[in-house]
């Protein structure tokens, strides 16, 4: 049997009593009873035990039962306030109703009257459950219909059993305009050896399934998904052409790294392909048969001989390797035209492996969606083997050129960061590891920068850095020359007074003795500013 949580609300504890006792004797429910003796203590009771009954006296001293059941109503919705006065009720009424209050019971009341009033509001709470039960079975049929009609509309596209108008009615039903789409498929098999049980590998499929759909939600506004036998097919929708094939980059780095990470914890193993952009519907079973084609073919494959090819092509662009490089493009072409029927087949590979160059040469090459239109183009536009092979090495001299001014640009920031720090901390005893550590580079490689673009090493450049300090504090201070060594950051004197005279050909005293007699000279600039 429910039982009922009612808080009774009364200054008088013979009156909490008695209502206590009537309900008891008198209903065959069972009760869980709370009592309070002012507004504050009902307050309280409810935010703790929250009664869906409460019966509140209205004269109260303190917080009266209206002002406190102005704040019940708010943190306690679906509870049921019933009101307890010895005034005419109707002098309540308006504000009652304001509230949303069940009832009233005038006091004195009879036990009939308290009866009737508690029974009636029972049976109302008893039908609003009823009422969220049903409406949330309701709720949960239609989300399955409208899955398995979406499964239906779904696989009728992967299978081109429907036509435009037809798909587009569905959508349009579904208040989603159709523009432009591409298909997208995803092979999932197991170890073996692991995953013995079909009815896992289904579960570990539906999981693979939810961590795509998560991300993927991120970033696609419309889309639709849906497991045939070994295979996930997801359904892109998009507004134009060119946002469809910014989403391709994307989702490519989405499906190998929810890829690796099932993979390397669940043993589950996962391919992809992804097809043409369409602009109608009933063209999208082409769509979603080349991204199946492409599916166990994908590029990277694991040790696949195409995968290993690839990465020694990269490997060259960044080493800018001229013979290796002749030597893999060649090799990459090969695994394309190879491992493609047709010449449709090689566009689309080749802009496959377009998009991958670009992401293993560098994250941090920016590409503007017109370049990046444009390519694809090309891609789209190649008539035979030779211009497709062209359209390769091209693409790819061209990120060779763009890695090295890429790093040239990279050394120019790398060193102003090295000669900002080296200006603000020539003081403290800087070494190779602290600057290695401040920029991410190895000591060796910082070294290498200062020789070959201040054409001096890293000793020497922080020796000169203190040397001008020192020239500044000799000409404008009074600080002893050794106190002087000790702000440059040298804790022996007679050291600073040795690298002094190294760069200016005489030591501290006798630069400062020149500076006071006006017989030196300085070249402008060389005095850091603090």
């Amino acid at each position: 049997m429910e039982k009922y949580k009612i808080l009774i609300v009364d200054d008088e504890s013979i009156e909490r009593d008695a209502i206590k006792f009537i309900l008891n004797k008198e209903l065959n429910e069972a009760f869980e009873f709370f009592e309070a003796a002012n507004g504050q203590e009902a307050i309280s009771s409810a935010a703790l035990n929250s009664p869906i009954i409460i019966m509140m006296d209205i004269q109260m001293p303190g917080l009266n039962g209206i002002e406190a059941t102005k704040v019940l109503k708010k943190i306690l919705v679906n509870s049921k306030i019933i009101f307890l006065t010895a005034y005419n009720q109707f002098d309540y009424a308006h504000e009652a109703i304001k509230l949303g209050v069940e009832d009233f019971i005038v006091k004195p009341a009879t036990n009939e009257r308290l009866i009737e009033v508690v029974s009636r509001t029972i049976e109302t709470i008893q039908h609003e459950k009823e009422q969220a039960k049903t409406k949330e079975m309701m709720a949960s049929k239609l989300e399955q219909v409208s899955k398995y009609l979406e499964n239906e509309f779904l696989s009728s596209v992967i299978n081109g059993d429907i036509e435009d108008d037809q798909g587009k009615e569905y959508l349009d039903f579904n208040g989603v305009s159709f523009k432009w789409g591409m298909g997208v498929v995803v092979s999932a098999k197991a170890d073996e050896a692991v995953v013995t049980s079909g009815l896992r590998l289904q579960v570990m499929r539906r999981r693979l399934l939810d961590a795509i759909d998560a991300k993927i939600s991120k970033i696609v506004s419309m889309k639709y998904t849906v497991i045939i036998k070994d295979h996930i097919y997801l359904l892109i929708l998009g507004d134009s052409q060119n946002e469809l094939l910014q989403i391709q980059e994307k989702i490519r780095k989405i499906l190998n790294e929810v890829g690796s990470l099932f993979a390397t914890e669940h043993q589950l193993y996962s391919d992809f392909g992804i097809g043409d952009i369409c602009k109608r519907l009933d063209c999208l079973w082409k769509s979603f048969s080349t991204a199946k084609g492409n599916c166990n073919k994908r590029i990277p494959m694991k040790d696949a001989r195409n995968e290993q090819d690839l990465q020694a092509l990269v490997k060259s662009l960044k080493d800018k390797d001229e013979v290796a490089f002749d030597k893999y493009i060649n090799l990459v072409f090969e695994d394309i035209a190879s491992g493609s029927e047709s010449l449709e087949m090689i566009r689309i590979k080749l802009y496959e492996h377009f998009v991958l160059i670009r992401e293993r040469v560098s994250d941090n090459i920016y590409e503007s969606d017109l370049y990046t239109y444009d390519l694809f183009n090309q891609t789209m536009k190649i008539e035979n083997h030779h211009e497709a092979k062209c359209l390769l090495r091209d693409f790819c001299n061209q990120y060779m050129e763009k890695l090295d001014k890429q790093k040239a640009d990279k050394t120019s920031i790398i060193l102003d960061k090295l000669i900002v720090y080296i200006n603000l901390h020539y003081a403290e005893n800087i070494t190779l590891d602290q600057l290695s550590s401040i920029c991410d580079l190895s000591p060796s490689y910082i070294s290498k920068v200062f020789k070959k673009h201040l054409d001096t090493n890293f000793i020497d450049y922080v020796s000169s850095v203190r040397t001008l300090v020192a020239k500044r504090l000799l000409k404008n201070s009074l600080l002893s020359i050794k106190e002087i060594g000790y702000e440059i950051g040298y804790v022996d004197s007679n050291y600073f007074t040795r690298v002094f005279k190294k760069y200016e050909g005489m030591t501290p005293t006798e630069y400062r003795n020149k500076w006071y007699n006006g017989d030196t000279q300085e070249k402008e600039g060389e005095v850091i500013e603090e």
